[in-house]
């Protein structure tokens, strides 16, 4: 299971249904249609929702959609559509999405008034997961309910617990012990959340069912939502060491305690390249949207524009900024966001009782009860094994659309062969496999009578196809060939050059007087190796414990004068914007980067290399058109 919650349903749009009944066909590959709506539906999900549509951009578009297409049918063509993990995984991620014959239009106050109720709390649990299929047979079912339900009352605290989740749980988070971090209303699938807030805190849940298959819930513990919090954090990556990380992380937080300005310093220092140009400030954020630890001592941070000293998670050290806050709002401001948020995720739906009836109606379910009264006696006298091969298994037990349910259809879904069930025990498996009939039919009518849910079901199997095979022509290959790399990174060793450097050693304190003190030093070329010893040795133990020692290399960008300083080995230099000492100690000339230094680079470029060779074999093997009629045509609707 890949994700206990699937983010791909938040990025559903609808889109005109009146180009959906007017589709035409855009492109083919080898004769297979690409057609208007499904392009569309992609295209509108990757676009601004407000910007005009113009050719130029729908024709780049259906380039780059084309070459998806060809993947996911070499994809196939490997057979990776059939196999039973994909199937399986695929299962759980379709039954995630909503189904639109589920909606019940009429929002009743209580369900709101409970979700904003469970807003109001975070909950941090963990979990032990047995997975089912939904396609399960019954007996793989029983026997996955009962281990767990035997599995709970031997489990008395939350170590206990976090042994049995990493013996048994057959999710990704049992290796934690199960431990799911801290998450609120809306971020798991519907009845896992019901069941982990009607547990209490140090207490293991029921066993419930989801889509993923059951679990039970051990709830670590409960606190008041937290809101949400807009930060800046200046991060400080450990693939130098943690040392080094960590002393960088300091001689910042020095300069900041200072008085540097803290969007220079994040400019300057950061390892987050995504934020480091704007002041390191990241998006409002609440539970689950960033990690438990970052967020943890964000919420601790008492005032607004106060920051932290350097604090480490396991992605590195961070000194962390508090912009601004934003408590969980009011009822009546949240009730809007809640009602779409329900309808969004399928929980504003119709009981089961009421969609039954829904769905017999829209479908003409026929039956005759007198009938039907006669054959589940005539079951009830019998076994499973020996209905096979009989009048009665090719009896009707109801009509519902175009298909007949068969007493074979019916007896497939009993638990045991050989037992002969009472017709009362009979009676109720047999209202949930009518149940379950009804609803399979109205799945398998879904695509096409609700098209945009057809796209969305379509984009999670092509999306899971896709991943697959990436990962076995492209990322998996780039990571295994040493050589292919290396024979890409000299034949491109052009692109990995880099200019003129120096590398120094940067002296920081918060004690001004010593960094003056240290400047008057005087190294002697020789001896550079050691420049961090001597200079502890000159000004004292006392003394070196207030310094901070890194090394660094600066290009010449870095300095106003580079020409000046580059020849001034073992001497103190100033190089842009700084309050540190940087003591010259080699010059290195422009020139390539080792492979070693900037493999994840290399990597990268090589896998770009080797998708678009991939995507050049695929063209030159397929015999694609494009209708550039039709492209016109929808940049004038």
């Amino acid at each position: 299971m890949r994700t206990f919650f699937n983010p791909w349903i938040c990025l559903f749009l609808l889109f005109n249904l009146s180009v959906l009944s007017q589709a035409q066909v855009v492109a083919t590959i080898d004769g297979t249609e690409i057609k208007s709506d499904e392009f569309l539906y992609a295209f509108n999900k990757n676009r601004p929702k407000d910007s005009p549509v113009v050719i130029d951009s729908l024709e780049v578009y259906l380039e780059q959609y084309i070459n998806f297409k060809l993947k996911v049918r070499a994809a196939k063509k490997l057979g990776l559509d059939t196999g039973k993990q994909f199937q399986e995984e695929l299962a759980g991620y379709i039954s995630q999405i909503k189904k639109p014959y589920l909606e019940n239009p009429q929002s009743e106050e209580a369900l709101l008034k409970e979700a904003y109720k469970r807003m109001q709390t975070d909950l941090n649990a963990s979990h032990i997961l047995i997975k089912v299929s939904p396609t399960a047979a019954p007996l793989d079912t029983l026997e996955a309910y009962q281990f767990l339900d035997s599995l709970r009352p031997t489990i008395g605290s939350r170590v206990e617990f976090e042994e049995m989740a990493k013996m048994y749980s057959e999710d990704g988070s049992a290796q934690l012990g199960g431990n799911l971090g801290w998450f609120t209303a809306f971020q798991m699938v519907s009845p896992f959340e019901e069941e982990a807030y009607k547990t209490p805190v140090g207490k293991v849940s029921n066993v419930v069912r989801s889509s993923f298959g059951y679990h039970i819930i051990y709830v670590n513990d409960k606190r008041a939502n937290k809101g949400k919090i807009r930060t800046s954090h200046i991060f400080f990556a450990m693939q130098r060491g943690n040392e080094a990380a960590l002393q960088r992380a300091q001689m910042v937080y020095d300069s900041l305690q200072k008085g540097a300005d803290w969007e220079l310093m994040a400019r300057k220092y950061s390892d987050d390249q995504g934020t480091k140009i704007d002041g390191g400030k990241l998006p409002w954020a609440g539970v689950k949207q960033l990690p438990d630890e970052f967020l943890e001592i964000a919420y601790a941070i008492d005032k607004i524009g106060d920051y932290t000293e350097p604090k480490q998670t396991p992605y590195g050290w961070h000194i962390i900024k508090l912009n601004d806050e934003q408590p969980l709002e009011p009822y009546e401001i949240k009730k809007a966001e809640i009602t779409e948020t329900l309808k969004r995720m399928g929980r504003n739906t119709l009981d089961e009782k009421k969609l039954i009836s829904k769905l017999k109606s829209e479908n003409h379910f026929n039956q005759n009860l007198d009938s039907l009264n006669n054959t589940l006696n005539e079951i009830s006298l019998t076994t499973k094994a020996e209905i096979y091969g009989t009048r009665l298994e090719r009896v009707v037990l109801f009509t519902h659309g175009n298909k007949n349910a068969l007493v074979k259809d019916f007896v497939e879904t009993l638990p045991a062969i050989k037992v002969k069930y009472a017709k009362d025990v009979l009676a109720n498996y047999y209202q949930k496999f009518e149940g379950d009939f009804i609803i399979a039919y109205e799945d398998s009518l879904a695509p096409t009578k609700y098209p945009e849910y057809g796209f969305l079901r379509q984009e999670y199997e092509e999306g899971l196809l896709l991943f697959e095979i990436m990962q076995r022509k492209v990322w998996d290959r780039a990571a295994q060939d040493s050589t292919g790399l290396k024979e890409y990174y000299n034949a491109h060793v052009a692109d990995y050059q880099i200019g003129e450097r120096l590398n120094c050693l940067i002296v920081s304190s918060g004690n001004m007087e010593l960094l003056r003190e240290v400047r008057q030093i005087q190294m002697p070329k020789d001896s550079l190796s050691f420049a961090e010893d001597i200079i502890s040795r000159k000004v004292g133990n006392q003394n070196s414990a207030e310094l901070k020692f890194a090394k660094r290399n600066l290009l010449a960008s870095e300095f106003s004068s580079f020409e000046s300083v580059k020849s001034e080995i073992g001497s103190w230099i100033d190089p842009n914007n700084s309050d540190d000492l940087y003591l010259n100690l080699e010059y290195l000339e422009a020139g390539v980067q080792p492979l070693e230094e900037i493999k994840g680079i290399v990597m990268s470029d090589y896998q770009e290399e080797l998708d678009r060779l991939w995507i050049d074999e695929l063209r030159k093997s397929a015999k694609i058109k494009i209708n550039k009629k039709e492209l016109k045509a929808i940049t004038k609707n």
